[in-house]
């Protein structure tokens, strides 16, 4: 049969970089980005809770001192890194809701991006890095985060992923530049850290001393707006600040301390609760670098994955005081476990599931599913990431 013009066009082969794509695989990519905007663009308009209780009246503040000099101030209880770009958008644009918005949407794209870098460094299957693409872009822990609720959880989470890109490339000091940079912006960066202590016991990438990283980024980020008057020690403390503000065991999200009665607004035993799990938190991340530290193992890059997800995943669960979005750190890493191996992607969905069924007591005002039976269900995904590493280990041991 002859071959048609259309299929010798949209199979020509194209090289961008080190990486070849076909013209279909770029006109696909080109229709995802457009369509994936047109969804974004159409939650513009919505308003959420936290959109006219908090964020709007930040702006307002922040044109009422004139935009960056309202740095001098504490006006919010962010970080300087995204107070600086809420201080931008007071120049750029009269209309806050979208301008808060396009910034998520912009670092949606960056964080697709970063999934296509992961996938295909440890794949080199290109179809797979795109369907990664695909997933985070079409996501619907993403869309609603961003796009309909107007939160910025994307933006910490993007230079995660980018720092991960550079750990799979055996980049120890830009990786951790990455996270420190995640920090900065907000302080659920701490979640990808036991992967990474486990990595350097592991002898995997990544050098002690680039931890040091971290804060030393925190400081940097912060001087600007100490330059124009806010008080140094304030701007070190924010976090330790947010930290005392919620005295649950979680606020909305499903975890072990939902399943003990001390989500919000109730207050059972929180303070003596939330101490022992802390503790519980360190002990059981402990037991898993153990059984990592002991185990002579070939480390894939299926199992490093898993293994992120699980550590996540667990210490997200088990500490106290998270917020209702928390785990949207798992779902981005679920996407890329689940593409990584397709029989896994139910997983990921299932992740996301969740995520979703959390986001609604906040932006409907009604449980679909009781909590509890989430935190059940949550267990349960995180229960078989768990044995599937367990098998993985087993599988890649050296004897």
């Amino acid at each position: 049969m002859e071959e048609r013009i259309i299929d010798r066009v949209m199979f020509k082969k194209i090289k961008i970089k080190s990486i070849e794509f076909k013209v279909v695989d770029l006109l696909f990519i080109a229709c995802l980005f457009f369509l994936a905007f047109m969804i974004r663009w159409k939650l513009m308009p919505v308003e959420s809770a936290d959109y006219w209780g908090f964020l709007e009246g930040w702006m307002v503040q922040i044109r009422k001192e004139g935009g960056f000099p309202s740095l001098g101030k504490q006006i919010s209880n962010y970080t300087s890194p995204y107070m600086y770009i809420m201080c931008l958008i007071s120049y750029i644009t009269d209309n806050d809701l979208y301008g808060l918005k396009m910034v998520s949407v912009l670092f949606d794209y960056l964080a697709s991006i970063a999934v296509f870098l992961i996938v295909y460094r440890l794949t080199y299957k290109k179809d797979r890095a795109v369907m990664a693409m695909a997933g985070l872009l079409l996501s619907p822990t993403v869309i609603l985060d961003g796009a309909y609720w107007c939160q910025c959880d994307i933006i910490y989470t993007t230079f995660i992923l980018y720092g991960l890109y550079l750990f799979f490339k055996g980049n120890s000091q830009g990786c951790l530049i990455l996270v420190g940079v995640s920090f900065a912006f907000k302080l659920q960066a701490v979640f990808i850290v036991p992967f990474l202590l486990i990595m350097w016991l592991k002898k995997k990438t990544i050098c002690l001393r680039h931890f040091l990283w971290i804060p030393v980024i925190y400081v940097l980020s912060a001087l600007p707006a100490w330059g124009f008057g806010r008080d140094f020690k304030e701007l070190m403390l924010v976090y330790f600040d947010q930290t005392g503000t919620y005295p649950w065991g979680t606020l909305e999200y499903p975890n072990i301390y939902a399943l003990l009665g001390e989500a919000m607004p109730d207050l059972r035993h929180a303070a003596q609760v939330s101490g022992a799990g802390t503790f519980m938190t360190v002990m059981l991340l402990g037991c898993i670098a153990y059984y990592l530290y002991t185990k002579r193992i070939k480390l894939t890059g299926e199992l490093m994955v898993t293994l992120a997800l699980f550590t996540v995943a667990i210490t997200v669960y088990s500490l106290p005081h998270m917020h209702e979005r928390y785990g949207f750190l798992i779902d981005l890493i679920g996407i890329v476990y689940g593409v990584m191996n397709v029989k896994k992607l139910p997983v990921a969905c299932g992740f996301m599931l969740v995520s979703v069924l959390t986001f609604m007591p906040y932006l409907i005002a009604v449980h679909i599913v009781p909590l509890q039976y989430v935190a059940i269900a949550l267990l349960g995904l995180i229960i078989y990431v768990g044995y599937d590493l367990y098998g993985q280990i087993s599988k890649q041991a050296i004897s």
